[in-house]
Order: C-alpha cells, then structure tokens, then sequence
C-alpha cells in the first residue's frame, strides 16, 4: 500500500507539472498572433506580427472591391503599405487573415477586419500672383545746372533754313539790318554804283561873285573897307596932332 501510494503520488507531482507547461505554452500561444490594419487618406498600413512560421498563414487585402493582395502566405511576421490613389468620396478597405492554428477564428488570428480611408483634405487654392509691372525708365538727368532731372527736349529734326549769299557785292557797307523772327530771308538787292563823273584837266574857272549871294558879300565887303579906311584916318589924325 506504501509502495503504491508513492506511485500514485509521483504520478500526480508529474501530471501537475505537465499542466503548469501545459497552461504557459497556451498562455504565450494567446498572447500572439497580432493582426493589425490602419488607413489614413493616401495610404493602408498591414501588420501582422507574432504568427507561428510553422503554421500555414494566409493574408489577402482588397481597397474598395479591388483586390490587392489575394492569399499570400506569410511566415511569422507580414507588414506592408499600400498607396491610395486619388478619391472624392470616403473607400473602404479590408484585410483577410487564416492561420491553421485558428481555422474557426475563435481566438481571433483568422478573420477579416475593415478601415476606412478619409477623403484628403483639399488646400485652399492658392491665390494667382499678379505679374508685376514693368519699372518705368528712369529719366537721364540734364546737363543743366538744375539738381533735380528733368527730360530732355529732343533736337528739331527739320533743318534750319540757311541765307542765300549775295550774288553782286554791295557799293557800300550797309547797316546790318535787324533779325527776322521769320524763317524765310528776303534776297538782298545789289545797288549798282553810281558812274563817276569826268575829271576836268583844266583849271578851275575863279568866281566871280555871281549867283544869289553876290549882293550881301558886296555890302558886307564894302563896310569892310568903308570901316578900314575910317580907323585909318583917324589913326593919322591922332598923329598929326601928336607932333
């Protein structure tokens, strides 16, 4: 009876220790098998981590009914990202899991999870930038003493009118006669000199007191001498009565 007590308890002590293993491997199985999907606007994210290599392990992902990955195996661990093209409305995307060592999904490593992926918010249109206008030229500045710029007035392009020269030159040297304001120069008229008179080789004839004057130098010379003769007189009288 001792001796089988002993047995009975031996059998016991392992039976127990087999549980406790038992109960930890169970435990740390539980503790696995993480399935994961997360979406934003442009992309979906698989991860899935923790699976048995061992064990056969399946994963398809589909975004909007469109297939984009179809029962591909996988060992322990699986992650990818997938781009999401350009949508107006929100889609949604699903993700399908089978492991052997969960063929029912009662411990969750086998089953389907679905996200949905928002609608990219659409910037505010950036505003046309205005086309600048061209910088005015900067006006050259004057050569006259003024500081401050001023235009410049361009040249006259019509010539000025010139002065036509005289064709005969003038007798004499005339005056020079005043600027017109108008353009237009009067032709100067060449005076012909005047033919010189005939000299006379002859002595010139004396006058002889004839012509309007000859009366008043008449008289004039006679009072001359009338006066003459009377100083005379009397000079000598003065005299005659001195001795």
């Amino acid at each position: 009876m001792a001796r089988q007590g002993r047995i009975t308890g031996r059998v016991l002590a392992g039976a127990a220790a087999i549980a406790v293993v038992a109960s930890g491997a169970l435990a740390t199985s539980a503790s696995a098998h993480v399935p994961s999907i997360t979406a934003t606007c442009s992309t979906v994210t698989v991860d899935l981590k923790d699976y048995n290599a061992k064990a056969q392990n399946t994963v398809s992902v589909s975004l909007a009914g469109k297939q984009l990955v179809n029962l591909q195996t996988f060992g322990a661990t699986f992650h990818q990202v997938f781009q999401v093209p350009a949508h107006t409305s929100a889609e949604e995307a699903e993700l399908v899991v089978y492991t052997s060592e969960d063929p029912k999904g009662d411990n969750h490593w086998t089953g389907n999870w679905k996200v949905t992926v928002p609608v990219c918010e659409t910037p505010p249109p950036t505003p046309p930038v205005s086309p600048t206008p061209p910088a005015s030229p900067t006006p050259s500045p004057s050569h006259s003493a003024s500081s401050s710029p001023s235009p410049t007035t361009p040249a006259p392009t019509t010539p000025a009118p010139t002065k036509p020269a005289p064709t005969t030159p003038a007798a004499s040297p005339t005056p020079a006669a005043s600027v017109s304001a108008s353009p237009t120069v009067a032709p100067v008229t060449a005076t012909t000199p005047a033919a010189p008179k005939p000299s006379s080789t002859s002595p010139s004839l004396a006058f002889t007191g004839g012509g309007s004057s000859a009366g008043p130098i008449a008289a004039a010379g006679a009072a001359v001498i009338a006066l003459g003769g009377g100083l005379l007189f009397m000079a000598r009288r003065k005299k005659a009565a001195r001795h």
